[in-house]
C-alpha cells in the first residue's frame, strides 16, 4: 500500500503537503521547463539525479525544521503543480520565501495565494519575524508577486555571477 503524504497547509485551490521520494518524477517536467528555471541560477535544468537529491533535502529539511519548499497540488485536478514555502537562503541562515509553478497555471493568482499561505504559516506557525526573498529582475511576475505580499526591496545582490534583487519582510 502507497503512503499518503501529509497535508500540512491548504488554500481555497492549493494542498501543501510533504514530499514523497517518488514526486521526482511528477516534479521533473516542472524543474526542467525553461520557461520555468529561466530565472533561477543559470536557467540550467537539473538531472534526474539533482531533482531526486533536492527533494530528499527537503525532506530532510521538513523533518529538521519544520519547513522546506512544499510540493503544490491543485485541488481541482489532484496535480503537483510546483512548489511553494521556505528553504534557508543559499544555504546560509536567512529563511527565504520561494515558488515555482508550471506554466499552465502561470496568471491564475496561484503563486500569490501559495506565498500569502506560506508568510502566514511562517509567522503564526514557525514564529519567523523576518522573511526574505531573492529574485532576477527580469522576473517582473516573481517581483510582482512579492509586492503583493507587501515584501521591501533592500538591495541588489550576487550569487554565483547572476543578479538578484533582495527583498525582505518584517524584522530588522
Amino acid at each position: 500500500m502507497k503512503k499518503a503524504a501529509a497535508i500540512v497547509l491548504e488554500t481555497p485551490r492549493l494542498i501543501f503537503r510533504e514530499w514523497l521520494p517518488d514526486d521526482w518524477v511528477r516534479f521533473k517536467p516542472i524543474a526542467t521547463n525553461p520557461r520555468v528555471i529561466g530565472y533561477v541560477g543559470t536557467g540550467q535544468p537539473p538531472s534526474d539525479e539533482q531533482i531526486q537529491t533536492y527533494i530528499e533535502a527537503a525532506r530532510k529539511l521538513y523533518r529538521d525544521e519544520g519547513f522546506c519548499l512544499w510540493p503544490l497540488v491543485y485541488r481541482e485536478n489532484q496535480e503537483l503543480i510546483g512548489f511553494c514555502g521556505f528553504d534557508r537562503l543559499w544555504g546560509g541562515e536567512e529563511i527565504e520565501i520561494g515558488y515555482w509553478l508550471a506554466p499552465d497555471y502561470w496568471g491564475k493568482g496561484l503563486a500569490t495565494e501559495a506565498a500569502r499561505a506560506v508568510v502566514r504559516y511562517g509567522r503564526d506557525t514557525l514564529g519567523l519575524r523576518r522573511i526574505v526573498a531573492v529574485v532576477q529582475p527580469e522576473n517582473k511576475a516573481s517581483v510582482r508577486v512579492l509586492e503583493k505580499l507587501g515584501m521591501i526591496r533592500e538591495k541588489t545582490v550576487s550569487h554565483e555571477g547572476v543578479e538578484h534583487v533582495f527583498y525582505r519582510s518584517g524584522g530588522p
